[in-house]
């Protein structure tokens, strides 16, 4: 293998006509399946939109759910249960005059409801008095569920106080992706080349896959950065954006990513897509998974090619196949959330005509959106895969 920048006659001499067979492998389309994928409902598995600004902005709003995790032990029982200890941010969700039920959801159903008197936004800790089967109370640990049955306020009575949540503002940078040059003399140009009408266009056709994998590599795990001394900016990938839900399983099995998926739809969202490796898939293509992963030829997806599905209470998740991303990790996520935002879409540009050669640069700038990144989820340290990737 020979590498070379400005590409003359005496480079590249492998590809020109002699005496074997024709070998000219050309990138499949599954080599940038985020970007130019197509999924089973025949749309691409990455939308996109443009923007106008270098840094793109949006905003992701959480929903009060009355319901939240208890972050403290309680080891009282009966009618010593005078406090629910929640965390300060999931206090909000709560209110003077709101009755609850506090339940180890592994646990055999109680019937005790307390009602809540006094609510402190700093500690999080709910004060609460009997209701409905106060004795019935079974002590609390981390994680019990605090669920709001509604309010009880005397007939009449003045609303509590008000609740809201503001908004999240969430931003990413676009990133230039080049530019990459392409440079050739005229004379080489007019080589004949086996299986290669004209060699300056494979030659920009090959930069800009490189291009195009180069994207699907920052959308998977780009960091956000913006150096303004310099003038440089990266875009963030999902790696970076997924932070809530970020699964420590070792394999990708239907259980694990079952447990995923109840996870986002705690948080109101369900994934539709799995992106992983084929390396990882070694747990999922076991046939004993038959009841729950189907492999089917689908025809509507570009090429034909092979796809698996996972079902379960949640509906179908598609897996997506892409070799760009690492064996270690894997992203479940909803298509309808990410998009790329493009400020400059892939363009081939003439540079200034120097001497008796072309010379044009590729370049693009463009970054990821994430939206409602609770809803998705990321597994990070997976280790049941074969080979390497």
């Amino acid at each position: 293998m020979s590498y070379a920048g400005k590409v003359t006659t005496y480079d590249l001499t492998v590809g020109e006509k002699i005496d074997i067979d024709e070998l000219i492998y050309l990138i499949s389309p599954v080599d940038s399946p985020m970007i130019n994928g197509i999924a089973s409902d025949g749309k691409q598995i990455l939308a996109s939109s443009g923007c106008t600004e270098t840094t793109f902005k949006w905003m992701d709003e959480e929903i009060l759910l009355p319901r939240a995790a208890a972050d403290a032990v309680n080891s009282s029982t009966g009618t010593s249960v005078t406090t629910v200890s929640v965390s300060a941010a999931d206090s909000y969700k709560f209110q003077v005059g709101d009755l609850v039920s506090v339940m180890d959801e592994g646990a055999v159903q109680h019937a005790a409801v307390l009602r809540v008197t006094g609510v402190n936004n700093t500690s999080g800790d709910l004060t609460v008095a009997g209701w409905a089967n106060h004795s019935a109370q079974t002590a609390i640990a981390v994680g019990d569920i605090v669920t709001c049955l509604g309010t009880a306020l005397a007939e009449g009575s003045d609303p509590g106080t008000a609740r809201a949540a503001d908004r999240v503002m969430r931003s990413n940078f676009t990133q230039i992706f080049g530019p990459t040059p392409v440079e050739m003399s005229r004379t080489e140009q007019q080589i004949s080349r086996y299986g290669v009408p004209d060699e300056f266009a494979k030659q920009v056709f090959n930069r800009s896959i490189e291009n195009v994998i180069t994207r699907e590599q920052a959308y998977l795990y780009g960091q956000p950065v913006n150096d303004t001394t310099n003038k440089m900016r990266s875009t963030g990938g999902l790696a970076y954006w997924l932070s809530s839900n970020v699964s420590t399983a070792t394999s990708l099995s239907a259980a694990n990513i079952d447990t995923q998926l109840q996870a986002c739809y705690n948080a109101g969202g369900v994934p539709d897509v799995l992106i992983a490796n084929p390396v990882s898939l070694t747990t999922l293509n076991d046939t004993a998974n038959t009841s729950t992963v189907r492999h089917v030829i689908d025809d509507p997806r570009r090429g034909r090619v092979p796809t698996m599905s996972i079902f379960s209470e949640f509906g179908q998740v598609d897996v997506v196949r892409n070799r760009w991303v690492n064996a270690e990790t894997a992203f479940l996520v909803k298509k309808e959330n990410i998009s790329r935002r493009v400020m400059q879409p892939l363009v081939v540009e003439a540079l200034a005509k120097t001497g008796d050669a072309d010379k044009v640069q590729i370049v693009c700038e463009e970054g990821l959106q994430v939206k409602g990144q609770g809803h998705m989820a990321f597994f990070k340290q997976l280790t049941d895969y074969t080979g390497s990737a």
